[in-house]
């Protein structure tokens, strides 16, 4: 089976994700070159990607809309990647199109890459949080886009309450999102990129044990963490979400046993 992605397949056919690229930090107190300002930086995503669609979730539930502007490429993504083509599908690939990018006329995401860094020669990737007064991507890894959303924004946050990273509950959120992490949402990756059978296989069991696990800790609470506060079950739908969001996508790009992830999308 040819790999997908080259670079990101070991000998053995095993998909082994490349590192986020970006991971400046915004900070509100001036401890790092980029300051957490409203309108200042604008987020690129597509709705096909989970991990993308993670930023998404966070920015809606803490109310960020007015301070962080949001672009979403085209879902269909070609050679060329992702593109700033009208969503609708009315514009088949390799035609002609005008660019959807609002802050910088972009019409490929590979544009922001080679702005910031004219080297770069990796896959590249959604979501990106561009900073617009220096003209170059801050930060490519979703994780630490919804924690700066969730802590260093909070201020022109609407829903200054909600927090999804409640450091009470801290130890135990790393612990399952690192599980969540592994084996469910990377792991439909794993399975669907493998280039041999033994991999997919081992990737496809990991899948399914995984939520196994999450079924029997969902069956006695209808959150990830039960018996929380207000803000804290607010974080268990969060994660709760983003779990199906990698379903979905998983039923389309990965061969990992389409029906039954449909079976549990539908349980839960």
């Amino acid at each position: 089976m040819k790999a997908q992605f080259p670079d990101e397949e070991t000998k053995s056919g095993e998909f082994k994700r490349q590192e986020d690229a970006f991971r400046d930090w915004i900070s509100n107190d001036g401890s790092t070159p980029y300051v957490a300002e409203a309108g200042r930086y604008h987020l690129y995503v597509s709705l096909a990607c989970p991990w993308a669609s993670r930023t998404v979730i966070v920015r809606k539930l803490k109310g960020l809309a007015d301070a962080i502007g949001l672009t979403v490429v085209d879902p269909v993504r070609d050679d060329l990647g992702w593109a700033f083509r009208d969503t609708s599908g009315k514009i088949p690939t390799g035609a002609p199109f005008e660019s959807t990018d609002p802050i910088n006329g972009f019409q490929f995401l590979s544009e922001a890459y080679k702005a910031t860094d004219p080297g770069y020669k990796a896959r590249v990737t959604v979501p990106v949080l561009w900073d617009t007064k220096t003209k170059r991507i801050v930060n490519n890894c979703e994780d630490d886009i919804c924690r700066m959303f969730n802590d260093v924004f909070n201020d022109f946050a609407r829903n200054k309450s909600v927090d999804l990273f409640p450091k009470e509950i801290q130890a135990d959120h790393a612990k399952l999102s690192d599980f969540i992490y592994n084996n469910v949402n990377n792991g439909v990756y794993k399975a669907g990129f493998a280039t041999h059978q033994r991999p997919y296989e081992i990737a496809c069991r990991r899948v399914f044990q995984a939520l196994d696990e999450l079924e029997q800790r969902l069956s006695k609470s209808r959150y990830l963490f039960a018996n929380r506060g207000l803000s804290r079950r607010t974080g268990d739908y969060f994660a709760r979400s983003c779990v199906l969001t990698r379903f979905t996508t998983a039923i389309s790009n990965a061969t990992c046993g389409a029906s039954s992830i449909i079976q549990t999308c539908r349980a839960t």
